[in-house]
């Protein structure tokens, strides 16, 4: 008498043959093996690799533009994203007709300079009078300052009106009658002064390269306080800064890819993903 496992192995052989029928059908190469089958791959086992395959990654343009044209073939593409700096080069994609594995690729990430780091840091920081004017001395070389009214105060004198700020606090109170109302209010204010020898700085401007590759950039940033001695710097319209920073990556990388000795790699923006 046969047991349950041999009467489904009959029933499995005997659908074999129709199986195999439809699957010929299909034009893509599929085989039906039993479910025991391991594969193994034999690559180890030869003296080369069955295709290229690894990735480049690097964060200089110069050297992601090198490499893209050393190993450049037909149907390579890159694809840019100027949202967060990067870019990548996928050299076996293929076309339609014949497309790749894609395991052949270069990326490219820039990173932000240590001085743009710095200011990135900073940015909307809570700082003391003694930290910020330590900043301001350390960064001496990259910084501007200016008065309120845009006079340009030396960045040794700046230092010094922050150092010797003071604080002063005042209280009171307004109270208004009409006709149909009344209204009772309190203010707190809080005026910041410094020595009468050290005009006040109000905005500074932050030169540096942002990121190896692109061109050098002024950021302005706005000095403020908060509460009691905390004072603040913004960089004014990061958004814009970040976004012009962007479209000039893309731009670099397009016209390095698009000279003559880049035959064959087409640029896109956006990403890839196989």
């Amino acid at each position: 008498m046969m047991d349950k496992s041999a009467i489904t192995q009959i029933q499995t052989l005997g659908s074999a043959p129709v199986l195999l029928e439809q699957l010929a059908k299909t034009g893509f190469p599929v085989a039906a093996l039993p479910e025991n089958f391991h594969l193994h791959s034999l690559e180890p086992f030869m003296p080369q690799r069955n295709q290229f395959r690894g990735t480049m990654k690097t964060s200089h343009i110069e050297e992601f533009v090198n490499y893209s044209i050393k190993y450049e073939i037909d149907g390579s593409q890159c694809f840019i994203n100027p949202d967060v700096m990067t870019a990548e080069a996928i050299f076996d994609l293929g076309t339609q007709s014949m497309p790749g594995h894609c395991n052949h690729k270069a990326h490219l990430k820039l990173k932000p300079t240590a001085d743009f780091q710095e200011l990135k840091d900073i940015n909307d920081e809570r700082l003391s009078q003694k930290v910020l004017a330590e900043w301001i001395e350390d960064f001496s070389d990259n910084l501007q300052a200016f008065e309120r009214d845009g006079t340009t105060i030396d960045i040794a004198v700046a230092s010094a009106a922050i150092r010797n700020m003071t604080f002063e606090h005042k209280r009171g109170g307004e109270s208004s009658v009409d006709d149909f109302s009344a209204s009772q209010s309190e203010y707190e204010s809080m005026a910041i002064r410094t020595k009468e020898e050290y005009p006040m700085p109000a905005v500074f401007k932050f030169t540096c390269i942002p990121y190896h590759g692109l061109s050098e950039r002024g950021f302005e940033l706005r000095m403020s306080t908060i509460g009691n001695q905390t004072l603040v710097l913004r960089i004014k319209k990061i958004e814009t800064h970040v976004e012009a920073m962007g479209e000039e990556f893309k731009g670099i990388i397009i016209d390095k890819l698009s000279n003559e000795d880049a035959k064959h790699i087409k640029t896109f923006i956006g990403q890839f993903a196989s």
